[in-house]
């Protein structure tokens, strides 16, 4: 705010101290012309409200309600610029660089130059109309045009540095506002998977009997874990980037959906992913097993990872719509699960879609092209391989199945 001021001031300061040099250099010029006192008292205070008017062109920031009457404010310019030529005479030489700053700085692009130009042109006939001779006319056809330029100039400076800090501030608005949408989107999507977990695991061991007190103890404890883990992805959820292992949350969602009695099926595997790709195909993941496990009745869940032309395709595939009357999912709302996730993907330079394959299977699928320097690799995720049914009959092959 200190430097705000400190510049806006600044810039002002110099405009306002070029304009008092002006008005200063056009008092002088009635005061040379030896006017009778009522004469020079009319000539000053005209003077005053040419000053004024000016000022209002200058700074219209200080006088909204006269910015907004610009045109008017203009047109009275004019006529406090020509009409006292006709009492003061070659006294009033320098009113008309004020005049020709203020036609760039109200008028449109498109007319400021051309009237720029007329008032120069006007002040060199009014130079000769007052047989002031042809040396003069040299003198004040450049001093009308380097006093139009230097307080269109000077004016314009202070306008963009008011400007320019008003951009500062709203973009820090906008990065304040992003850091904000950044923090709900990480809890949404890093603790959706904890928190459900939790509450399933809670309500298992409600219902567990008094004589199982071994798997209660397993409950509780899996819940502490799980809500250290939450304690932890809280506290990354501060920082302003945070990689997440695919494997490792491979590994927590099957875990979690074989506590629920969910039969898992893993197929394929991928190479080394740059951090940025991996944690973006790691946070699909949890929040799409989140969804199905919120939103669906799933009793299969298969996912399915690959390289492929340059690119590395995840699909999470569950049969949680059970019935093929069963309605499509909407739309995702501004600020939902899915619209997150889609941001994320794009943010990778990747896609996210979702369907309904066979009428009863909801697929979500990410697909991310991968650098060259990625896909040469030969190391490769791959779980144990063991053999595994599955209920539909598109002939794919199981890399690991968890039931």
């Amino acid at each position: 705010m200190r430097s705000r001021d400190l510049a806006l001031g600044t810039s002002s300061a110099i405009t306002l101290a070029v304009l008092v040099a002006f008005f200063g250099v056009a008092l002088s010029y009635l005061l040379d012309d030896r006017l009778s006192p009522a004469r020079l008292a009319a000539g000053i205070l005209t003077l005053i409200l040419v000053y004024g008017v000016q000022l209002a062109h200058s700074f219209p920031h200080l006088w909204p309600w006269l910015a907004r009457r610009r045109f008017w404010t203009f047109g009275v310019q004019i006529l406090l610029t020509y009409l006292p030529f006709l009492t003061f005479a070659e006294a009033w030489l320098a009113t008309p660089g004020f005049l020709a700053g203020s036609a760039l700085l109200v008028l449109p692009p498109r007319w400021a130059w051309p009237t720029f130009a007329v008032t120069v042109a006007s002040s060199s006939l009014l130079v000769l109309g007052s047989g002031m001779g042809r040396g003069s006319l040299w003198y004040g056809t450049v001093a009308t045009t380097l006093t139009g330029l230097v307080v269109f100039g000077l004016s314009e400076l202070t306008r963009l540095v008011q400007e320019a800090h008003r951009t500062r501030s709203e973009l820090t608005r906008m990065a304040l506002e992003a850091e904000r949408l950044r923090f709900s989107r990480d809890l949404h999507d890093l603790l959706g998977m904890s928190l459900t977990t939790i509450a399933f695991k809670c309500e298992l061991a409600r219902r567990l009997p008094p004589s199982k007190h071994a798997r209660l103890h397993q409950e509780l404890t899996e819940i502490l874990d799980i809500t250290q883990q939450a304690f932890a992805d809280v506290r990354a959820v501060s920082q302003t980037y945070r990689a997440m292992s695919l494997t490792t949350e491979v590994d927590t969602v099957f875990r979690t959906l074989r506590a629920m009695g969910i039969q898992t099926v893993f197929r394929g595997g991928a190479g080394p992913l740059p951090p940025e790709i991996e944690t973006a195909l790691a946070t699909v993941l949890r929040e799409g097993a989140t969804n199905m496990l919120r939103h669906s009745r799933v009793g299969t869940c298969i996912l399915h990872l690959g390289l492929e032309q340059g690119t590395v395709r995840m699909t999470l595939t569950n049969d949680g719509l059970m019935s093929r009357a069963a309605p499509r999912p909407a739309e995702p709302r501004p600020g939902s699960g899915l619209t997150n996730l889609r941001e994320r993907v794009e943010a990778v330079e990747g896609r996210l879609s979702t369907e309904i394959t066979e009428e009863k299977w909801f697929s979500l699928t990410v697909v991310v092209p991968v650098p060259a320097t990625n896909q040469t690799s030969r190391r490769r995720l791959l779980w144990p391989s063991m053999d595994a049914a599955h209920p539909s009959d598109r002939g794919m092959h199981d890399s690991a199945t968890v039931a």
